[in-house]
């Protein structure tokens, strides 16, 4: 697993290969198994396999131009916080499912990219209004998913910093 960690990527061009729809709900799964706080039900995920949606949600940031070339994407979407324990945690529930997805994709040789689209009002408002949300959930992030065209595309490297590393306190 740890390998999984250190070749994860961000993957922006993709082949033309299709994306078995299993695969994708398997993603989806992985991101149901995120830690969330109090257990709260804090994340709905909308998969999107249409080319017309991608190349909507492509306009939604400069970041989220890589949906156009995507063969599919997994919204991770925030549903009503007002119905949460926790409602204060939900982000950080949203971003533990985001990076299980990565992981995951990465785990099937499938290239992905986290596009942010909480907190920025904007990016949330075109997104959410595109994927037809109510006015209750709201897009967190986009992921978008395909094969790399490049068959080297997941490779280990070092980002680790040393001289970031403590113990025990701040030095």
């Amino acid at each position: 697993m740890l390998d999984i960690i250190l070749k994860r990527r961000s993957i922006r061009e993709f082949s033309d290969k299709e994306i078995a729809k299993s695969d994708l709900l398997d993603l989806v799964k992985c991101g149901f198994m995120a830690p969330s706080a109090r257990a709260q039900e804090s994340r709905d995920f909308v998969i999107i396999d249409d080319k017309e949606i991608l190349n909507k949600l492509s306009e939604v940031s400069i970041g989220a131009k890589v949906l156009a070339r995507a063969k599919a994407a997994i919204a991770v979407i925030c549903p009503n916080v007002d119905s949460l324990t926790t409602p204060d945690m939900a982000l950080e529930d949203l971003a533990a499912a985001t990076e299980n997805i990565l992981l995951a994709a990465t785990s099937k040789q499938i290239g992905s990219c986290w596009i942010g689209i909480a907190p920025n009002d904007e990016r949330i408002e075109k997104a959410s209004k595109i994927l037809n949300l109510d006015n209750v959930s709201f897009v967190f992030s986009l992921i978008a998913l395909g094969y790399p065209l490049s068959d080297d595309a997941f490779y280990i490297k070092d980002k680790v910093k040393e001289n970031l590393i403590y113990w025990n306190k701040v030095e």
